[in-house]
Parts: C-alpha cells; sequence; structure tokens
C-alpha cells in the first residue's frame, strides 16, 4: 500500500470521527442553556486555538517530521472527544473546544506530508485525494452521529457519538503510530535543525512577502470565513425555517459530503490539468456566491437542495486548489510551516465568521449570516482576478 492510500485511510477514519460531532455541537451548547450568539461564539474557540496552535505544529513538522505531529494531533482530539462527551455545563463544552483547538496540527501536517510525496504536477491531485477523505469523513460522519443522537433534540444522546468518534480518532492514531511512513527526509530535517532560527523566520517572512502568497491567503480568509458562517448558523437556521433535527441535519451534511468526495476523489486531478488551480478557484467562488444567495432565499427543501449543491461544489474545488496553490510558493524545507501559517489564517476566519454570526442571527434574522456570506464572495473574486499568472515556487534562497 502507496504512502498515499494510508494517509487517505487516517485521513478518512480521523474525519469520520470528526464528522459525528459537526451536527451535533451547537445543540451540544444549547442544552448547557445557551443561546445561539453564545453558541456560534463558542464554536469559534476551536477555531482561535487552532490558529495560535497551527503555525507552531507547521514548524514543529518541519522540523521533526510529520508523523509525530499527526500522533500528537490524534491524541489530542481523543482527548477533547472524551470531555465534549461527558460535558455537563458550558465550561466543559468550551474546556474541549479549546483544547481540540490547541492540538489541531493535524491539517496542516496532512497536506505537508502529500506536498512532500507529489510533484508540482500531481499535487492538486493529491491534495485532492486528501479533500476526498475529508469528503468521505464527512459522508459516513455526520450520518452516523445524526442517527447514534436521534432525531428529538430535547431527548438526543451526546455521550454515544462522542465515545465513537473518540475510539475512530484511535484508530487513526494508531495507524500513524504503526503504519504511516514519514514523509519528510531525515536530510531535510537536518537542514532545517541546522540553520538558525533566525534563518528559518526571514524565509518564511520573505514567503508571505510576496504578492502572490499574500493574495492566496487572503482568498482562502474570505472563503473560509464564508463558509464559517455557515457551519455555525446552518443547524440553528434548519430548525428554526425548516423544523430540522440532528438526523436531518447529519443526512444534509452527507449529501455535501457525497460530492465533494466525487470533486476532489476523481475530477480535480484532470479540472487542474485542463484549468489550472487559478481559474478553480475563481470557479469555486461563483458557485459559492450562488450557493449562498440560494440558501438566504430558502423555504423549502428544494432551494434548500439546489443551495447545498452550489455550496458543495464550490467548497469542493476550492480547498485542494488553494492548498496546492500555497504549497506551490514554498519549498521543501519550509512546507509544513508556509502551510502551517495558511491553516492558521484559515482558522482565523473561522473565528471572524462565528464571533458575530449568532449575534446577526437573532438580532437581524436566520438567513442574513448567508447573505453576508455571499457579500464576502464578491471582494474575494476581486482577488482572484489580482492572482498573478502561473503561480509558482520562486527560489528562496540558499537552505542552509
Amino acid at each position: 500500500m502507496t504512502p498515499m492510500m494510508i494517509l487517505f485511510l487516517i485521513v478518512f477514519v480521523d474525519l469520520v470521527g470528526f464528522g459525528i460531532m459537526v451536527p451535533l455541537l451547537p445543540f451540544y451548547v444549547e442544552r448547557v442553556g445557551a443561546g445561539p450568539e453564545i453558541i456560534t461564539i463558542t464554536l469559534g474557540l476551536y477555531s482561535l486555538f487552532q490558529f495560535v496552535a497551527a503555525p507552531i505544529w507547521g514548524k514543529l513538522s518541519d522540523r521533526y517530521g510529520r508523523k509525530p505531529i499527526l500522533a500528537w494531533a490524534l491524541s489530542g482530539f481523543v482527548v477533547s472527544y472524551l470531555i465534549l462527551g461527558f460535558a455537563d455545563s458550558l465550561a466543559m463544552v468550551v474546556a474541549s473546544r479549546v483544547f481540540g483547538g490547541l492540538m489541531a496540527g493535524n491539517i496542516s501536517a496532512a497536506f505537508a506530508y502529500v506536498a512532500d510525496i507529489t510533484t508540482p504536477e500531481t499535487r492538486a491531485k493529491g491534495m485532492g485525494m486528501v479533500g476526498a477523505a475529508f469528503g468521505l469523513g464527512f459522508i459516513f460522519g455526520p450520518v452516523i452521529g445524526g442517527v447514534l443522537a436521534g432525531s428529538d433534540i430535547e431527548t438526543a444522546n451526546f455521550l454515544l457519538p462522542a465515545l465513537v468518534a473518540a475510539s475512530l480518532t484511535t484508530v487513526a492514531l494508531l495507524g500513524v503510530i504503526f503504519v504511516l511512513p514519514e514523509s519528510l527526509s531525515q536530510e531535510v530535517r537536518d537542514q532545517i535543525r541546522d540553520r538558525p532560527k533566525i534563518l528559518v523566520r526571514l524565509k518564511i517572512k520573505a514567503a508571505f512577502n510576496r504578492r502572490a502568497l499574500t493574495l492566496i491567503v487572503l482568498i482562502g480568509f474570505g472563503i473560509t470565513m464564508a463558509w464559517a458562517l455557515l457551519e455555525t448558523t446552518l443547524a440553528l437556521w434548519a430548525n428554526s425555517i425548516l423544523d430540522l433535527g440532528p438526523r436531518d441535519i447529519g443526512l444534509l451534511l452527507t449529501y455535501v459530503g457525497i460530492i465533494g468526495v466525487i470533486i476532489q476523489g476523481g475530477m480535480i486531478g484532470p479540472l487542474t490539468k485542463r484549468f489550472g488551480e487559478q481559474v478553480l478557484v475563481g470557479t469555486a467562488v461563483c458557485f459559492l456566491f450562488g450557493g449562498y444567495g440560494f440558501l438566504a432565499a430558502a423555504q423549502d427543501w428544494t432551494f434548500l437542495i439546489v443551495a447545498m449543491t452550489f455550496l458543495a461544489i464550490g467548497n469542493a474545488l476550492a480547498n485542494p486548489s488553494l492548498s496546492s496553490l500555497v504549497s506551490k510558493e514554498a519549498d521543501e524545507t519550509e512546507r509544513g510551516s508556509v502551510l502551517g501559517v495558511y491553516q492558521g489564517a484559515s482558522s482565523l476566519a473561522r473565528v471572524a465568521g462565528p464571533m458575530y454570526a449568532g449575534l446577526v442571527f437573532v438580532q437581524l434574522g436566520p438567513a442574513v449570516p448567508f447573505v453576508i456570506a455571499a457579500a464576502c464572495m464578491l471582494p474575494t473574486l476581486a482577488m482572484v482576478f489580482m492572482l498573478p499568472r502561473h503561480t509558482q515556487a520562486p527560489s528562496l534562497g540558499p537552505s542552509s
């Protein structure tokens, strides 16, 4: 079995565990007595602390390898799920979100792993494979979580889904420890360790002084902030407008995951080869704009499905294409750090959206967060057009 396939299976199992909790988290917070304003802020805490930790995990993965960072991150997730499962107060839910965010080094390490074992020509396809593992996780995870919890919010079983999520993440952890080979060669790790820390900082700073990389990060920020508005208010909106419970929301997210797998698992490679990552990102932003607009107007299942179809296509095209563009802007000795900073910026976007999403939901109406998300796509699309063509990693100077 190839390292890519092993990583795919590990990420898939990990994301099934993560996906189990997604449709339940708003109702967790609601059960301990919080309203929508507090629910969205609590959900955003995970991303706030991921923003703090992601660049650190990225640097550590450059120095010590991808495998130990993946192992530590998965260990942290197991603990956070157990805290959440037994939570009987807002403080325990907050503790789970904070600890989970601090330990969330798996995403940047997984994408850095793909960058290590692929060429620039095959990188978008590799990123798409990891994205497909994410999508498959979100096919099975939310529906499992919804079924285990039940359709009635008042009597939902939150402990069982958390225990299943912890168990699946433990399986992924064992896969990292005993099966996954290290992707970053000892020679490259030695080069990184031997360099003065000031040189590492200067190289990373030089990378982010480049206009192309800065624009890519800002584009990712805009897309992710809008998506965070969706993530933190969709369950509340669906329950308020269509009277949907955890099981229905889980099935809806499963539908989104199926589209993601189809695109990222089989279509992203040929599409990238034909059109390039930049065109795909621009197309993704257009789909996202339409999806948020349809969702803001939705009053029945028909509009909801159309909206989620557009959103699923846009998200599936955007994520691997942006990660591929970022990785092409970094050399092999700094990929983990640059991808870590990019993931950190994405985490900050996931904080920015939820900070006001709940307040907007309550004060202005359930559909207004989606209107704001659609508006975010306009400057994001403008930045896509500002990207220089054929972005490729320039030399950043000697590696030692």
